[in-house]
């Protein structure tokens, strides 16, 4: 019986031991499985934080996305289909020479450009005036055409101002040789009324010679045309923009005392230039659109 008794117990022991050694077992695998998973949350977020730190390195060091849009529309000005029509029709008209047809166009749809000064070339318009052949706008009603370098004319080029006025609609021009934005060598310069005009009025002048920085130099043709189409010309010399006097030019005295030149027309005795003293002196035979200036509408 005692036998038995010590067997039970010695049973009893060995289950109460395989039992806290299946617990402690069990607790060590929990233990083991709880450090391996936060062991991975762990990399886990240090892989989230590391890619993070690399978005924000590589956001700060990138340049702004919007960055080449913004200089690639800045230099350039965006076109409506009717905008490009009066671009390529202002140009053809302005390579032919066909001043009256250009001033037309300018007056009609110059407003519909709006950004100064731009030039229209190689089918674009651009807010700076780049080496090479185009149209450039001062303003809306004074255009420039031509060879430019350094953002001036310089080559061949025409310029042209159209003006709304009382007596009516004119146009001022300039076309010839130009250097470093300025008439130099052989070229002309006039005015005329294109539309509008009712009273008795010269609708048309010319002024053709050889200039020097914008101011006419040596022999200059000077023509006059009235309403009624008559055509005046007079020839004389001019030095730095003024009129040098000679035999030709006739001095007298109006009825207040005040001293007039005149010069007779070219083989006419019923048409002359008369000048008054102070005139006379100015440098007014010179270039009527200035580049620098954009004021052009001074008449002779």
């Amino acid at each position: 019986m005692n036998y038995d008794g010590n067997k039970a117990r010695r049973e009893e022991n060995i289950r109460i031991g395989v039992t806290i050694a299946l617990v402690s077992l069990l607790m060590l695998l929990l233990s083991v499985a709880g450090t391996i998973r936060n062991s991975k949350e762990v990399q886990n977020k240090d892989k989230q934080l590391k890619k993070s730190e690399l978005s924000q390195i590589q956001e700060k060091d990138a340049p702004p996305p919007e960055t080449a849009v913004t200089e690639m529309a800045d230099t350039g000005i965006s076109l409506t289909a009717a905008n490009r029509e009066f671009l390529e029709g202002l140009s053809g008209r302005l390579k032919d020479g066909d001043l009256e047809g250009a001033a037309r166009l300018i007056e009609t749809n110059g407003d519909s450009i709006a950004q100064f000064p731009c030039m229209y070339s190689e089918e674009m318009l651009i807010r700076e005036i780049k080496d090479g052949t185009g149209i450039v706008f001062l303003k809306p009603t004074v255009v420039f055409y031509g060879d430019f370098k350094d953002g001036m004319p310089d080559g061949t080029a025409s310029a042209i101002s159209v003006l709304s006025l009382e007596e009516g609609k004119r146009y001022d021009y300039s076309y010839g040789s130009w250097k470093n934005g300025k008439m130099n060598g052989s070229g002309e310069c006039g005015y005329r009324y294109y539309d509008g005009v009712t009273q008795d009025i010269t609708v048309k002048t010319s002024k053709n010679g050889m200039f020097q920085d914008d101011l006419m130099e040596g022999d200059i043709t000077y023509s006059s045309t009235n309403r009624q189409g008559e055509t005046a010309v007079w020839q004389f010399q001019t030095k730095d923009g003024v009129i040098v006097l000679n035999d030709r030019w006739i001095k007298e005295t109006d009825a207040k005392g005040a001293v007039i030149y005149k010069l007779l027309a070219n083989g006419e005795k019923d048409h002359a230039y008369a000048l008054s003293e102070r005139a006379i002196g100015e440098d007014r035979w010179r270039n009527l659109i200035s580049f620098s200036q954009i004021e052009g509408g001074t008449s002779q």
